[in-house]
């Protein structure tokens, strides 16, 4: 048992030590994240002062910053199964980095003016976002053995609950005293730097060196991966069945995974209930970010002894997670929440004697801990399926119709509360049952899935012979 922690420990900073900058890029989304998203009002009232929240507005700000991810993934994703992913990984940080420092200079308080310079730099964020997820995905794949995947997973969702919560209290603390200017500033300088250290600091690895197919003759340093997609290997191994449920299902899936978060905020923030930007971060720490981190830390071993059985089980650990996802969500929108006044709603002492706030707590804590399983499952899912020369591109159309769904499903929201007068019950019933549909689908790619590994698995093996014989024979 001690040999165990032991190897764990060794294998989680082994891990951080060699992907660093995926941590980097992926944390740093992570801090700002939710800074739209805590601050809804807050926001609204500085590009609207004084008027009342303007919740079909605030759906486009962030719906049209999603779309524009969903669109540049596609972009990067290519770039990254061809190009260095360490410079690309440079070049989307300090884009990032630049999306914030320039929020930091629009006047307030202009109504659409004020809008549409916060809207043209949320895109510019999107664009650069867009990118983080299919160069990860790519250098992750060859930056770890398939032993290690679901540990890189675990540890880069867990590490995401942790920044997105920290993130999260400081915005929340920042916007609500009036220093969002401040905010925005510094944190685009950092990102700025940060990219920059990628740049001069990180490592690129060798391309599907770490693949148990390939690992042994890719030792051989004059002999490196250079294939590349073409049509067959597009026809044979990227339009497969467990592949096209996986594009369709996210479309599906992140339209449920949104609304909470474009909702709930909102919801518990404005009359009857009050509670303020500050409290609903607390009462986040307390509750989404154990939750966060049980999922991904504790679900990931789970997930790694039933995947190495059969990965079938990673496919019903997915569906699990979606159909309770959505009976978890509909039940936080429908519990009697205490009204309280502005006072009330900012007094955490006061909040933690209430039970009903409990109890929400407890829900929150197991909606984030159940959404762990879809987080750290379907990646590795994706990657046993697809050619190393293909996991950007593969990861960037999955990212592509998952992010159409995140951005359709604030909007969605946002239209169907304004047409039913703030109706948040009636709103949250709709926009989950769409998601329910991501979950069926994945059952059905229990019929297919052994079969698009295995297919894989023996290109694999004839390519690393190939390479073999191609070398032997140059020398």
């Amino acid at each position: 048992m001690i040999e165990s922690e032991t190897e764990t420990k060794v294998g989680f900073f082994r891990i951080v030590k060699r992907l660093w900058p995926s941590f980097v890029l992926h944390n740093s989304f992570a801090f700002t994240v939710s800074t739209i998203f805590i601050n809804f009002l807050l926001v609204s009232n500085i590009i609207w002062p004084g008027e009342s929240f303007h919740s079909a507005e605030m759906g486009i700000l962030v719906g049209t910053s999603t779309y524009t991810m969903a669109l540049s993934g596609i972009l990067f994703g290519v770039l990254a199964d061809r190009y260095s992913r360490k410079i690309l990984m440079s070049i989307t940080e300090i884009i990032f980095g630049f999306g914030y420092l320039l929020n930091g200079f629009v006047l307030q308080g202009l109504g659409l003016e004020t809008f549409t310079y916060f809207l043209l730099f949320s895109l510019l964020r999107g664009f650069a976002t867009g990118g983080f997820w299919p160069i990860i995905n790519s250098f992750g794949n060859d930056s770890t053995e398939e032993g290690e995947r679901s540990q890189f997973f675990g540890t880069l969702q867990a590490l995401f609950q942790v920044f997105q919560i920290v993130g999260m209290v400081i915005s929340a603390i920042l916007f609500q005293n009036s220093f969002w200017r401040e905010y925005f500033w510094v944190i685009g300088i950092i990102y700025i730097l940060f990219g920059l250290v990628i740049l001069a600091k990180g490592r690129e690895p060798k391309r599907a060196s770490t693949h148990k197919e390939l690992s042994e003759v890719l030792l051989n340093d004059d002999i490196s991966y250079d294939y590349k997609l073409n049509k067959e290997t597009i026809k044979s191994t990227i339009f497969t069945p467990t592949n096209i449920i996986a594009f369709v299902e996210g479309l599906f899936t992140t339209v449920m995974l949104m609304v909470p978060d474009f909702l709930f905020v909102p919801y518990i923030q404005s009359d009857p209930y009050n509670i303020s930007p500050f409290a609903s971060s607390i009462f986040m720490i307390m509750f989404g970010l154990p939750g966060g981190l049980l999922g991904s830390l504790a679900f990931a071993k789970l997930s790694d002894r039933l995947a190495k059985r059969n990965i079938k089980n990673r496919v019903y650990m997915i569906a699990l997670s979606i159909i309770g996802l959505f009976g978890f969500y509909i039940a936080l929108f429908f519990l009697p929440l205490p009204h309280l006044n502005e006072t009330q709603g900012n007094d955490i002492g006061l909040l933690l004697t209430l039970p009903m706030l409990w109890m929400l707590g407890l829900f929150t804590l197991i909606a984030r801990a159940v959404v762990g399983l879809w987080n750290i499952n379907q990646p590795p899912i994706l990657q046993a399926i697809n050619l190393p020369e293909a996991q950007g591109t593969i990861s960037s159309a999955n990212q592509f119709l998952e992010n159409l769904g995140s951005g359709t499903g604030p909007i969605i929201a946002g239209t169907i509360l304004v047409l039913f007068y703030n109706n948040y019950q009636l709103t949250v019933g709709v926009t989950m049952g769409i998601g329910i549909i991501g979950g069926m689908l994945w059952l059905l790619a229990t019929r297919w899935i052994n079969k698009d590994v295995n297919r894989i698995s023996e290109i694999l093996k004839k390519r690393s012979v190939e390479l073999d014989i191609n070398n032997k024979n140059e020398n």
